[in-house]
């Protein structure tokens, strides 16, 4: 019965990290920003080292498991495999401090790496010093490899997390930008998810039905701040090719759903990446006229947002 469990937790967990990224592609090929790209390799390195982190050695266990292999190399390799998950994870960070560049419109150029760098030399400098300096915590992250990697792995996420916050804070009080508390949200959501998945650590060496669904949850971490950015994207981004979409796809698909004249400006107003209100304005109509024709566009063509509708006009 537990070894069901874990293959239902994995495959909902591939099946979350597949949706993920696919929304995430969506974005980029939507709106085409540094921000986007940014974010979609963030999500793709963060699942991968999950996988790596999380999935790898319990399915390893399992292996060495059937075939009697000893307990000291169980832990050996066991304890070794998430190391080989360490490239996505040090990319990830690194797109993370992209992002909060991006976010605000910023050109990082070599700022980001160098900030990326320069956290992890102090991390490294920190931790050396406290490995070959304390000879009883020597002793311990010599016995309890496990636990050592832990605590170098909830620094470092916790540091790289606060600098792409920092990064944006910084840059965004600065700014004088509509819908900054759309991007302050997001932020928020992105600490929030973090925080969500390191409060599950203290956990992993529970029984193994506490550990099924904590992994899971795991995944499930980012899928708040995906979703909100879903909904609120076309407030800060505009979407790709608005100012020069493809007119002939744009006509077969009024021609296909029998759309009005008034929804048809409707719809070029969306796909110019405007806001029911800054529609209602062009227009002079009210802005509850805009929800409505909004509505029968969606029933018509058969989809349910804003981000699917520019990628049928513009993609």
């Amino acid at each position: 019965m537990l070894s069901l469990t874990f293959i239902v937790i994995f495959i909902f967990c591939a099946a979350i990290a597949s949706a993920c990224i696919l929304v995430a592609h969506q974005f980029i090929t939507t709106y085409n920003t540094e921000f986007h790209r940014n974010y979609f390799y963030f999500l793709a390195t963060f699942f991968s080292f999950a996988f790596y982190g999380i999935w790898a050695p319990i399915i390893m266990r399992v292996i060495l498991t059937s075939i009697d292999v000893d307990r000291n190399t169980m832990e050996t390799v066991t304890n070794f495999i998430p190391v080989l998950g360490v490239p996505f994870l040090l990319i990830s960070w690194f797109m993370l401090v992209k992002m909060g560049f991006s976010l605000v419109a910023m050109k990082s150029n070599n700022r980001a790496i160098r900030i990326y760098l320069i956290f992890l030399a102090i991390v490294i400098v920190v931790a050396s010093g406290i490995y070959f300096f304390k000879n009883n915590l020597l002793v311990f992250s010599t016995t309890h490899v496990i636990y050592t990697e832990m605590a170098i792995f909830v620094g470092l996420e916790l540091g790289y997390m606060f600098l792409f916050a920092g990064i944006v804070w910084h840059y965004l009080k600065r700014q004088k930008r509509a819908h900054k508390k759309i991007v302050a949200r997001f932020v928020l959501l992105m600490v929030l998810a973090l925080l969500f998945r390191l409060g599950v650590l203290p956990f992993a060496f529970s029984s193994p039905w506490i550990i099924a669904p904590l992994i899971l949850m795991y995944f499930i971490s980012n899928f708040a701040p995906l979703l909100y950015l879903k909904l609120n994207s076309h407030l800060l981004f505009v979407p790709l090719h608005s100012e020069n979409p493809n007119q002939d796809k744009k006509e077969l698909i009024y021609r296909k759903y029998d759309i009005s004249n008034r929804e048809k400006e409707v719809i070029e107003q969306i796909c110019m990446g405007k806001t029911n209100q800054q529609i209602a304005d062009e227009l002079c109509i009210s802005l509850q006229t805009v929800k409505d024709h909004t509505h029968r566009i969606y029933t018509k063509i058969g989809i349910k947002s804003r981000m699917k509708l520019v990628q049928m006009v513009n993609g």
